[in-house]
């Protein structure tokens, strides 16, 4: 793992070289870990880098090369999506703001079409009775969950649209994170930033919410399911970026009254371990005890915890009972260290079984 972290550090300009060079195998390894972790495309960059005798063997950097490419065209397909389906909702009457993704890899990454993509989330403004009804009007089967309705007339892409970006278990600290996201919308939804190879341009978060909705986001995975080093790495160039010191102290504020800053210092602790980042570019000094737990189940969940056989037996449960009985044995990973979340998960695991039966009838 430690040569994996070292091509990591490599690859954002914390390291010029491995430690010493790689066999077949461990290549293999490495190349299997960066699918796995969904930043094969970064990892690309560092392999670019490297001396010409540390290099791995032609047929790795074959595929390695292959995988690059088409990130490279999924990142054009979405980029292309993404300023079509903010002009249709903006044709429709709906202000957006493109979350994570594209608005990330374009406002942070020195290489954006290497960052690996998945699917578009939007935050749409109007309510959420408003934008249902409006999706549903369009693609009458969607799913409804708490934050998001799914979209899936595109057929390039799958789309997620939001209500609101994130959320917190506690419902008292739900309330107020709702309230900020209520407040926050005019100034995110008005925030243009250009795409790559002159795809457009999308309105995205501004530095100060990325650092507090991403650090969400993240909590939220992994709590809920796994989360893996593409969103950490995510966060790594946020911080990278130089953010100023007024939306540094706003961030950190935010998250004390959202309870987040353990968790926080849980991430600083991956992001100096895995990608090498300096003390005076952190948001909060790490939590080593958090940190170590939360690269632990990174590194074997892998991307949103597809990897983790726990996760997968909780989505194959036949009954809502025994998925109920998986979840919060699997939750019980974070009791010891997070102890409101693991009570606050079983309130909301309630409240969210009325509450897709409400809007999805199941």
């Amino acid at each position: 793992m430690e040569y994996f972290f070292e091509l990591l550090q490599v690859s954002v300009g914390n390291r010029q070289k491995l430690s010493h060079p790689l066999d077949v195998n461990e290549w293999k390894k490495l190349f299997d870990i960066a699918c796995k972790q969904a930043i094969a495309g970064v990892c690309a960059d560092g392999i670019g880098i490297l001396p010409k005798e540390q290099q791995p063997p032609k047929d790795i950097a074959i595929r390695w090369a292959m995988t690059t490419i088409h990130i490279e065209n999924q990142n054009r397909i979405l980029n292309r999506q993404s300023v079509k389906i903010q002009e249709k909702f903006r044709m429709a009457g709906f202000r957006s703001c493109i979350l994570k993704g594209q608005g990330i890899a374009a406002s942070y990454y020195p290489q954006p079409l290497h960052r690996q993509c998945g699917d578009i989330d939007i935050w749409l403004e109007g309510g959420k009775n408003k934008i249902i009804s409006y999706i549903r009007s369009i693609s009458p089967n969607e799913t409804v969950s708490y934050h998001h309705i799914d979209y899936n007339a595109l057929k390039e892409v799958p789309v997620e649209i939001h209500f609101f970006p994130s959320y917190l278990k506690n419902p008292f600290l739900n309330h107020r994170m709702l309230s900020f996201w209520h407040k926050e919308a005019d100034i995110q939804m008005s925030h243009y930033i250009k795409l790559p190879e002159n795809a457009g341009y999308i309105t995205a978060p501004t530095d100060c919410l990325n650092l507090i909705y991403i650090l969400a986001h993240i909590k939220h995975h992994y709590f809920e399911e796994g989360i893996g080093l593409r969103q950490l790495m995510d966060y790594y160039y946020i911080l990278e970026k130089g953010i100023n010191n007024t939306d540094r102290e706003r961030a950190v504020s935010m998250l004390k009254s959202f309870r987040m800053i353990k968790f926080a210092g849980a991430v600083m602790y991956v992001l100096q371990k895995v990608f090498g980042m300096k003390d005076e570019n952190l948001l909060l000094p790490p939590q080593k005890k958090s940190g170590k737990s939360l690269l632990k189940h990174i590194m074997e969940a892998g991307n949103f915890g597809q990897y983790d056989n726990n996760v997968k037996q909780i989505y194959k449960s036949k009954t809502t009972l025994s998925r109920f009985i998986r979840r919060e044995y699997f939750n019980l990973r974070i009791f010891t260290q997070y102890p409101e979340e693991y009570f606050s998960e079983i309130y909301f695991r309630i409240f969210y079984y009325f509450y897709r039966k409400k809007w999805n009838g199941k």
